[in-house]
């Protein structure tokens, strides 16, 4: 009697299913652009949309208002923990923060950049993984 190897019902489903999916993902309408988040801003356009202005950031962490002064200063109030000072400029679409010391805070923060672009709401941003709202 011959050994013959079992073949499983739901594997054979499974595969069948895996290639008509792929088959469905394979279309003849040009390139798909892959990169679905939010393209970048120019320097120029984030700063003049943040300059002189108060904006309102909720991020993973924190939630707080930054006043972004035309001279590159800025006044942070972060909810719940207090108050600091801050420098921000605008480099190749991005919005670029440090942060002085403070209680809360006490090494400050470096300068760190991030993706500056529009929001999925009206007049809102999207600042690497913190959302802005005007104040």
């Amino acid at each position: 009697m011959p050994i013959r190897p079992k073949t499983s019902h739901k594997a054979a489903a499974l595969a069948f299913t895996a290639l008509a999916l792929a088959a469905c993902a394979s279309s003849d309408n040009g390139p798909v652009d892959v990169n679905t988040g939010p393209k970048p801003m120019a320097s120029a356009e984030i700063k003049s949309i943040l300059s002189g202005r108060s904006w309102r950031f909720t991020g993973p962490n924190n939630t707080g208002t930054t006043l972004y002064a035309a001279d590159g200063s800025s006044l942070v109030e972060v909810d719940g923990k207090g108050k600091t000072r801050g420098h921000w400029q605008t480099q190749d679409g991005q919005l670029c923060e440090s942060f002085d010391p403070a209680p809360f805070l006490p090494q400050g923060v470096p300068m760190s950049c991030y993706p500056f672009a529009p929001g999925t709401a009206p007049n809102s941003y999207q600042v690497g993984k913190a959302t802005f709202t005007p104040a």
